[in-house]
């Protein structure tokens, strides 16, 4: 009795894999669009490990990055100019910009611990990020760890 209902619930489990497999293929929508950003004029979001950008209403998607090493958190500067982003290049996790237009992506922090954007200051000459590095705070002597850090951007 126990093997009929073994072999059962495995009939089952393969003929929902077989069709849920079929019905993924046939839907043409994209659903791993992650991290949205938006701005006056675009939409950002992560798709394949890549930024990406778009109108507003998702139209014209255009790759703007395209390294093997995944970029994330992307966030637009207040004029809509700049995206910043987080990226494993070179198995490090550091802070990145690029032009809305597409670019090569300038670093902006080199330090070995993960540094991940967070935004940017109100007047668009910093990015806000947050990182695990260890500082050593003057007061007490001990060191704090995930602390909100900006590093300038000159344009």
């Amino acid at each position: 009795m126990q093997l009929r209902g073994l072999l059962l619930q495995s009939l089952s489990f393969l003929l929902l894999l077989r069709f849920g497999a079929a019905n993924a293929a046939d839907d043409s929508e994209t659903r791993l669009l992650r991290q949205p950003a938006v701005s006056e004029d675009h939409l950002a979001f992560v798709y394949g490990g890549d930024i990406w950008i778009s109108d507003r209403d998702g139209s014209h998607p255009i790759r703007i990055t395209a390294h093997p090493a995944s970029e994330f958190a992307p966030h637009f500067s207040p004029d809509g100019h700049w995206i910043a982003f987080s990226a494993n290049y070179d198995n490090n996790t550091d802070v990145y910009v690029v032009p809305t237009e597409g670019g090569q992506p300038r670093r902006l922090t080199w330090h070995p611990a993960a540094d991940v954007v967070a935004g940017w200051s109100p007047d668009g000459k910093r990015v806000l990020f947050t990182s695990n590095r260890e500082i050593a705070n003057s007061r007490s002597g001990a060191a704090e760890k995930e602390r909100m850090l900006s590093t300038a951007i000159s344009t």
